[in-house]
């Protein structure tokens, strides 16, 4: 793409996303300066509520979701363990594959990621899982980006960072709280701007898209026994 093209793609993108961007991400835009949680978008009708924070030594905002998902901890985790079907509800992702089955609480796999008028982000993750049990009536799933164990494909650029924490708590309802805190460096090439206004948006419609996953019947109503451990 010539400067020209280049220059009047960027235009139209900027100004679609400001015309369009709805009160909350305007008012998101004013928080420059505030090193705590603010509320970013709040879903009563969902139940989800996200969150966004500027953090000292980082230019990129970190994230937090709560959300209370009519689903059992048995299907989120069914819906997170299945790597190869990431892809169809994780915002924007291209790509994703399990690499290796470290253990039955310990998993590496392998994101690709859409990225408007710049090069696709990719990232390998080792994700951990600490089961639900008695001690601690939870699952918790952390993820950590490792840049350096696959190499990268020409014209794709690795993200920088990548680190997310998934509490998952069954509830007396049958219903699970999930809380997620992370923060997320999609690497050069991209305005500051742009990179935050999409990690205000992209949490929001990634639970969307977890939300739609739930209700299907082949987690909903799972048979068969999951990839990884969840429970002690």
């Amino acid at each position: 793409m010539n400067i020209q093209k280049y220059s009047v793609a960027l235009l139209l993108a900027c100004s679609f996303n400001i015309c369009h961007a709805d009160k909350d991400d305007l008012q998101g835009l004013q928080h420059t300066v505030d090193k705590d949680w603010y509320v970013v978008k709040k879903d009563d009708s969902r139940h989800i509520t996200t969150y966004a924070k500027n953090e000292d030594g980082k230019s990129i905002r970190s994230f937090k979701i709560e959300a209370r998902i009519d689903a059992s901890l048995a299907t989120l985790a069914g819906v997170h363990f299945d790597v190869a079907n990431i892809k169809k509800w994780y915002w924007e992702a291209l790509e994703s594959k399990l690499i290796t089955k470290v253990s039955d609480t310990e998993y590496v796999y392998y994101m690709k990621f859409n990225t408007p008028l710049a090069s696709d982000r990719d990232v390998v993750i080792r994700a951990t899982v600490e089961p639900y049990q008695d001690s601690h009536k939870y699952m918790l799933l952390r993820l950590r980006g490792e840049p350096s164990l696959v190499p990268v494909l020409k014209g794709i650029t690795r993200l920088t960072a990548f680190e997310i924490d998934i509490k998952l708590t069954p509830l007396v309802s049958g219903k699970t709280q999930m809380d997620v805190q992370g923060y997320i460096d999609p690497s050069s090439g991209l305005p500051i701007w742009t990179v935050n206004m999409f990690q205000r948006q992209a949490p929001y419609a990634t639970i969307l898209g977890l939300y739609r996953m739930t209700q299907k019947p082949e987690y909903s109503q799972m048979k068969m026994p999951l990839a990884f451990r969840y429970t002690q």
